[in-house]
């Protein structure tokens, strides 16, 4: 439950704009264990956003089939 919590903290200050440098002192952890939970937080988004894309680009194709 720690490392969710830890990850919804670093979600949010992305949000806020802060740096890795920034949020791996404002969390308190090790500098590689708040890089890892930052690189992944990282991965994770970009892979949503690609999906989010994908699913869009399908909507999209399948709704020009219906024209």
């Amino acid at each position: 439950m720690k490392t969710n919590s830890i990850e919804h903290q670093i979600a949010q200050l992305l949000r806020d704009g802060h740096s890795a440098e920034q949020i791996i002192s404002i969390i308190n952890l090790p500098a590689d264990q708040g890089i890892s939970l930052y690189r992944d937080y990282i991965a994770q988004r970009k892979l949503q956003q690609l999906r989010a894309s994908n699913q869009h680009n399908q909507a999209a194709y399948a709704m020009s089939l219906g024209r």
